[in-house]
């Protein structure tokens, strides 16, 4: 894909890898040994073979390049249920630091981090957001439509933030962009939430 955008266009400047994945535990929250490799997979090695394949035309180029992972603020906060998801983001935000000294001085690497972002994913099919509700006590009617319970599980996020807004696709689009333009150009090695002030994620 790389190589036919690069005879396309003569090579690019800019990427962003958002694709990631949450498998959700069972009941006494486990999940199967293949989906938690399937989860490091995709969210940790996916991200660094695309910039590992990337790098190679970046280099022939020899010109700037920048790359743009996704974590997410589960990568600092732990909590039940989703121990898989969260030790891979922690390794996703690390591998944005070991390949920003990697691809150094000619690609910038930065990530974004949002919280849950419940709107517009495909990470919340009406069952994980059933289960969600009735984990945090959530009152909740089976008639209930897909976006009247994708919201209220929204809010529910939302609450616990500073903020109390919900976070959006196009507040993760923003941080993106800030990333991608010469308005940040100094800024290399970093993860950047959009969180709404999640407490819990705050440094330590």
């Amino acid at each position: 894909m790389l190589d036919d955008v690069a005879l396309a266009y003569g090579g690019f400047d800019s990427i962003c890898v958002t694709a990631g994945v949450f498998w959700p535990s069972d009941t006494t929250g486990h999940i199967p040994d293949d989906k938690w490799d399937f989860t490091f997979g995709v969210n940790v090695k996916g991200s660094y073979i695309v910039a590992d394949e990337a790098a190679n035309t970046w280099r022939e180029q020899g010109l700037p390049g920048n790359l743009v992972l996704t974590t997410s603020a589960n990568a600092v906060v732990a909590k039940k249920g989703s121990i898989a998801y969260d030790t891979s983001k922690a390794a996703a935000n690390h591998l944005v630091r070991e390949l920003a000294i990697e691809l150094s001085p000619t690609v910038r690497v930065n990530a974004v981090a949002p919280a849950t972002v419940v709107k517009g994913s495909s990470m919340f099919p009406r069952d994980r957001v059933i289960g969600s509700l009735a984990k945090y006590g959530i009152k909740y009617s089976k008639k209930d439509s897909d976006d009247s319970l994708r919201d209220k599980l929204a809010q529910f996020y939302a609450n616990r933030t500073l903020t109390k807004a919900p976070i959006t696709p196009e507040d993760q689009a923003e941080a993106f962009y800030l990333l991608l333009t010469n308005r940040l150009d100094k800024t290399c090695g970093q993860v950047l939430a959009v969180d709404g002030g999640l407490e819990d994620a705050f440094l330590r």
